[in-house]
Formats: C-alpha cells, sequence, structure tokens
C-alpha cells in the first residue's frame, strides 16, 4: 500500500473515531476572571482558576454523560461562581490567604443549560441559580477536595434536574 493510501486511511479512521467519541457534554465558563469568588487565593487567582475550571468541566462531564440518552447533547455555560466561604483580609499572620468557610458564606453558582436530541430539538433548557445555605451539613467532613462545596452543589443540581428530564422523555 503506498503512502498516500496509508495517510488517506489513517485520517478517516481518525476522522471516523472523532465523530463517534464527540463530547455529548459540553461546559463553558464566562468570563471567568470576573466571577464573584473562584480562586484558591487572593493572590494567585489566575492559576487556581484555571485548574477549578478543569476539574468542574471533568466533574460536569462525568455526572451528566450518566444522565443524558444516547444521542443527546448537554451544553452547560457557567456564568458566576461565588465559592463557599470567603477570604478575611482582617485576619493576621499568614491566614489572609486562608478561605474561612463557615455557614455564613454558602456556595452560589449561575449557570445556563440546553439538552439537545440528536434531531436538533431542543429538549430541555434554562438558567439556574444554584444555592445552598445548609452546605455547612451536607459534605463530608473529611474531604479536603477545595470544590467540595461547589460540586456537591452542581451535583445536586445534575440528579435534580435530570430526574425531571427523564420524566419528561
Amino acid at each position: 500500500m503506498n503512502l498516500i493510501k496509508r495517510f488517506s486511511i489513517l485520517g478517516l479512521a481518525v476522522a471516523l473515531g472523532a465523530v463517534a467519541s464527540a463530547q455529548a457534554v459540553e461546559v463553558d465558563f464566562v468570563e471567568a476572571d470576573k466571577f464573584t469568588d473562584f480562586t484558591a487565593s487572593p493572590t494567585r487567582a489566575d492559576a487556581a482558576r484555571e485548574s477549578y475550571m478543569k476539574e468542574l468541566t471533568r466533574y460536569l462531564e462525568s455526572r451528566l454523560d450518566k444522565e443524558i440518552a444516547p444521542g443527546h447533547h448537554v451544553h452547560v455555560v457557567i456564568t458566576d461562581i461565588d465559592m463557599a466561604g470567603e477570604f478575611e483580609p482582617w485576619r493576621r499572620g499568614g491566614f489572609e490567604d486562608v478561605r474561612i468557610v463557615k455557614d455564613l458564606y454558602p456556595p452560589r453558582i449561575d449557570l445556563s443549560f440546553r439538552v439537545v436530541d440528536e434531531a436538533g430539538n431542543v429538549i430541555l433548557e434554562g438558567d439556574r441559580k444554584l444555592r445552598d445555605l445548609a452546605f455547612m451539613y451536607t459534605g463530608r467532613p473529611l474531604d479536603s477536595d477545595p470544590l467540595r462545596h461547589e460540586k456537591e452543589l452542581l451535583g445536586n443540581w445534575v440528579r435534580k434536574e435530570f430526574k425531571r428530564y427523564w420524566t419528561q422523555a
């Protein structure tokens, strides 16, 4: 087999593989640098933000992939995040970069989403303002994941929202 034919077949296989593994879940963050509070530290905001966006994207992809029907596509657009806790700048002695988590500072996430079937019909869509005022009582106390409260908030939304989706579909 000549070299050109090999590359053509390889290109076709790669293209078919890309179509077959097309993402059923797409997550976008709109102007994440303007989010209310989405960082590990007020002094190292950019590096943590990128890492946090990747982590939340992976989390949503794994959760939503299990919930949607085959052939359907979900697009989630996150427009604001206010992480659980706050940096309290009046604290001294090296604690000004420590996130203080207490029930006074609940996690909040604003998002839009759309579910489209294989024919391109919109099955479900909406804007949601996710809040969990009882977040201090629902998490795992020994969990050290810095996004544990935000993941819990998103996980609860997926469970509730897509339970309705399945009953409508």
